[in-house]
C-alpha cells in the first residue's frame, strides 16, 4: 500500500510515542481544538498526530496525515460487516474501519507503538512515562475493562497499541464475522445484554470478546489507579472500573475535579474524614452535553483565557441542555396528540 500523503509537517519526525487522534468527515468533534492543544501541552506537539480526510488547514500545527488513501482501500471486512446497531451505518462501520486504518498506517510509517485517543479525551499528563515504566517490554498494549456479575465491558478510547496487538485484533474481527456460528453467538449475547446492557454490535464489543477469548498480553489501564495513575473510563460515571468511586458534581453529573499544582484530581467517595483525591491523567467527556465541559478543564496560561473558556463551555452547556429540553417537550406533545381520539 502507498503511504498516505502527509499534509503537515513536510518532514515527519518519528517521536517516541505518537498519540493518534482520528477525525473523519467534515463535522469536527466539539472542542476538538481544545483536545489537541491540551495533548500538545502535556505530551509535546511533535507527538500529536491528527489522522483525517478533510479540513487539513485546521491541524497544520500538528502532524496532520491525509488518510484518504486508506479510506478508499477495499478490505475483506467491507463485505463481511453486518449492521446490528441503532446507530447509523456510517458511524458504526467507521468505528470498525478506524482500527484497520491505524494498523495499516502505523505499519506503513514504521511506527511500532502508539497511543489512540478518542476526540473527546482530554490528555492531562504525559503518557510516555506510563509507556516506559508499565508497558514497554512487559505488554503488547493496553485496554480498559472491568466485569460485573456475568457482564463485562472493554474500551479503547484511551489505549496503547503495538503493531502485533492491533494486527491481531483486526484479524480477530475478520475471523469473527467470517464464522457465522461464532457471530450468531456474539449477536445473541449482545442482544441479551451481556456487555453491560450495550445491545449494539460495536467495535468495543468485538474488543471485549477479543480480550476474553484470546487473552492478549494487554495491561488494564484502569488497574494503574493502584499506582496513583487514574485513566478516566467515563467522566459521568462514579465508578472508574478499579476500586475507587468518585464524587459527582451536582448539576453537571461529572466527577468532581479540583486543580492542584501538578494537575487535576477527582475526589474519592466514601471517606468520612479528610477528603481523598486521585490524580487523573485523562478525562473522557463522553456524551452530547458532557462534551461542552471540555473548555472548563483545559490548562490555561492566564486568568483571561480561563474565564473565556469557562464562559464558552457554560454557553454551550446550557444551549445543549435547552435543545434536549425542547426535544423532550416536542416528543411529549407529539405522543400525547397521537393518543387522542379522532375529532367528531
Amino acid at each position: 500500500m502507498t503511504t498516505a500523503s502527509i499534509a503537515h509537517p513536510a518532514n515527519l519526525k518519528q517521536p517516541e510515542l505518537p498519540v493518534f487522534f482520528l477525525q473523519m468527515g467534515s463535522n469536527t468533534s466539539l472542542f476538538f481544538d481544545k483536545i489537541l492543544q491540551q495533548a500538545a501541552l502535556s505530551n509535546g506537539r511533535e507527538n500529536v498526530y491528527v489522522l483525517t480526510d478533510t479540513n487539513f488547514h485546521l491541524y497544520q500545527d500538528y502532524n496532520c496525515i491525509d488518510i484518504t488513501p486508506y479510506t478508499k482501500v477495499e478490505r475483506p471486512f467491507d463485505k463481511l460487516y453486518q449492521h446490528y446497531s441503532t446507530n447509523k451505518y456510517f458511524f458504526e462501520k467507521t468505528c470498525f474501519d478506524r482500527w484497520f486504518i491505524m494498523n495499516e498506517l502505523a505499519l506503513d510509517l514504521g511506527i511500532p507503538n502508539f497511543v489512540h485517543a478518542d476526540c473527546d479525551v482530554l490528555i492531562l499528563q504525559d503518557l510516555k512515562p506510563i509507556f516506559r515504566e508499565h508497558i514497554k517490554d512487559k505488554y503488547e498494549g493496553t485496554m480498559m475493562f472491568f466485569e460485573r456479575e456475568e457482564g463485562s465491558v472493554t474500551s479503547a478510547h484511551t489505549s496503547f497499541w503495538s503493531n502485533k496487538l492491533l494486527t491481531d485484533f483486526c484479524n480477530f474481527i475478520n475471523a469473527k464475522y467470517t464464522d457465522k456460528e461464532a457471530f450468531d453467538v456474539l449477536l445473541k449475547d449482545t442482544l441479551a445484554g451481556k456487555f453491560l446492557d450495550n445491545r449494539n454490535v460495536s467495535d468495543m464489543i468485538l474488543l471485549d470478546v477479543f480480550r476474553t477469548e484470546t487473552k492478549p498480553s494487554a495491561l488494564n489501564l484502569l488497574s494503574l489507579e493502584d499506582k496513583g495513575i487514574s485513566i478516566d473510563f467515563n467522566l459521568s460515571a462514579p465508578f472508574n472500573g478499579c476500586k475507587n468511586h468518585y464524587v459527582l458534581t451536582p448539576g453537571t453529573g461529572i466527577k468532581k475535579m479540583i486543580r492542584m499544582a501538578d494537575g487535576l484530581y477527582a475526589q474519592v467517595a466514601g471517606n468520612t474524614g479528610q477528603p481523598v483525591y486521585a490524580k487523573f491523567y485523562t478525562m473522557h467527556f463522553q456524551g452530547y452535553v458532557t462534551k461542552t465541559l471540555i473548555p472548563l478543564h483545559v490548562s490555561t496560561k492566564s486568568t483571561f483565557e480561563r474565564l473565556t473558556n469557562y464562559a464558552l463551555g457554560k454557553a454551550y452547556y446550557f444551549n445543549r441542555k435547552l435543545r434536549l429540553f425542547r426535544n423532550r417537550v416536542k416528543s411529549t406533545v407529539k405522543n400525547f396528540a397521537g393518543k387522542q381520539p379522532d375529532s367528531v
